[in-house]
């Protein structure tokens, strides 16, 4: 009897030892489920989101074409410490039929450097990194190519990602520049960065497809929360400029067009490629900046510059070894310093206030819903 009693007690606390560590795993699960939800009034209480940092830093830069020099007086690169604390999701649409004739060479040069890469096409390939989205091909679906482009970054990756980037694959991204841009500036408010067109039906303008454009994690999670499925304010059709309709449905549910020019008015998002346009903009392109053309230099684009578009594949890899190989000897290089925090109230409030240029150069605007809107120089190859 003894014995029984020693047995049974035994198995008494190994029962409850089981159901401890059981309910242990449920409460750790509720709380985890719990601190990643989110909802209206969250948000409107004022409510911050899940912080997508790493709690450690990585020691090393990103894959890269070439390595990453390391400022003085500090034991970790900047582009390093950027590429952990400034995490980016990058977005390329694609095609079958280009996944190896364009998309392949994003992948192999600035696509490394995305915290994330995904290509969103209408045919899975594991090897790319591509999806399908199951939505049909061609220029006239574009819009709803993008909105199940954005929908499926919410819905698998919105938590472990500050700002959402979309590049078409004729798009050239320093990735660096892009998070020294973006570093200043808060993604738990509503905004979102490109190169900024003036528009009849967009009164704050919208951001130019070709050039690319970024949305912070706020910006995204209200397109999804409050426009992806009213179709009063966001368009539920499949044709429609890309742009465009992101443009309008973002200025619905209240993210503001923010200004992505450096301290000179020069533009970061090139919707051009300087290989074609150089220093002159092309004459497509003067109806359509929201600002006023810098004329205090004869540089096109800003020494910070994010984009390029209309990048043939071969373009890639010469930006990425002048970018990231070519040296230049004798010539000091200026001590770089992480960009200091903006205060995002005062900004937002006087981008949301921002009205288009009366310059004389840009008054004449094409209607974007007419054929007049073709954004593509005589030698380059139509986008998707």
């Amino acid at each position: 009897m003894q014995a029984l009693r020693q047995i049974r007690k035994r198995l008494e606390l190994l029962l409850m030892l089981l159901i401890g560590l059981a309910w242990g795993i449920i409460l750790s699960e509720l709380l985890r489920r719990t601190r990643w939800q989110l909802s209206d009034s969250f948000l409107q209480a004022g409510g911050r989101f899940p912080s997508s940092h790493r709690t450690t830093t990585c020691p090393t830069a990103p894959p890269t074409s070439a390595s990453t020099e390391t400022p003085r007086n500090t034991s970790v690169p900047l582009a390093s410490r950027l590429f952990n604390e400034t995490r980016i999701l990058c977005i390329v649409p694609t095609t079958p039929q280009t996944h190896k004739s364009r998309a392949i060479h994003i992948k192999r040069t600035w696509g490394l450097r995305c915290n994330k890469l995904i290509f969103m096409s209408t045919k899975a390939d594991k090897k790319l990194g591509a999806v399908d989205l199951k939505v049909k091909e061609g220029y006239s679906n574009q819009w709803a190519k993008i909105r199940a482009s954005l929908q499926y970054a919410y819905k698998h990756d919105f938590r472990n990602y500050d700002w959402f980037l979309k590049a078409d694959e004729d798009t050239y991204v320093v990735m660096e520049n892009l998070r020294s841009f973006l570093h200043p500036f808060s993604p738990m408010k509503a905004v979102y960065f490109g190169n900024k067109f003036r528009s009849s039906q967009v009164k704050q303008g919208y951001m130019s497809g070709g050039a690319g454009y970024v949305l912070s994690k706020v910006a995204l999670y209200r397109f999804m929360k409050f426009g992806f499925s009213n179709s009063s304010i966001c368009s539920n059709r499949s044709y429609g400029y890309e742009d465009v309709e992101l443009g309008r449905c973002l200025q619905a549910v209240g993210v503001v067009a923010g200004d992505s020019r450096d301290e000179h008015g020069l533009n970061r998002f090139i919707p051009f490629s300087p290989f074609q346009s150089y220093p002159e903009p092309p004459e497509w392109y003067m109806p359509y900046p929201f600002y006023k053309l810098a004329n205090a230099t004869t540089d096109c684009c800003s020494n910070s510059a994010i984009t390029f578009h209309y990048s043939y594949p071969n373009d890639l890899y010469v930006l990425d070894y002048i970018i990231y190989k070519l040296k230049t000897f004798g010539i000091p290089k200026d001590l770089e310093k992480m960009p200091a925090k903006r205060i995002m109230q005062d900004e937002m409030k006087k981008w949301s206030n921002d009205l288009p240029s009366e310059d004389k150069s840009t008054t004449k605007i094409h209607s974007e819903t007419s054929t007049n809107r073709t954004h593509v120089p005589s030698n380059a190859k139509v986008k998707h």
